[in-house]
């Protein structure tokens, strides 16, 4: 998988300036969308950083991200995220 990048290219039209954990919620939003993670799936932070080579506080911040927009659920401190999203039929 590539890395979430942190600078776009000088003169690049179509970059995006967002921050790195708005680029991997985008991400994990679109493969949980797509079903890739499916409804009650664990998204274990520690994994998802290091696939996409950010920190776990980047993680940590795309995970919340998606939990505010209802994505994901965490129901303790000491716990994973989870997948809730389920699309509409």
């Amino acid at each position: 998988m590539a890395d979430i990048s942190d600078l776009p290219m000088l003169h690049d039209i179509d970059a995006d300036y967002s921050p790195k954990y708005v680029k991997l919620a985008r991400v994990l939003r679109h493969k949980i969308e797509a079903d890739q993670y499916q409804r009650g799936d664990i998204l274990p932070a520690a994994d998802l950083a290091h696939e996409y080579n950010v920190s776990i506080r980047v993680t940590y911040a795309a995970l919340a991200m998606l939990a505010a927009n209802r994505y994901v659920s965490r129901p303790g401190t000491f716990t994973s995220y989870s997948v809730i999203w389920q699309a509409s039929t």
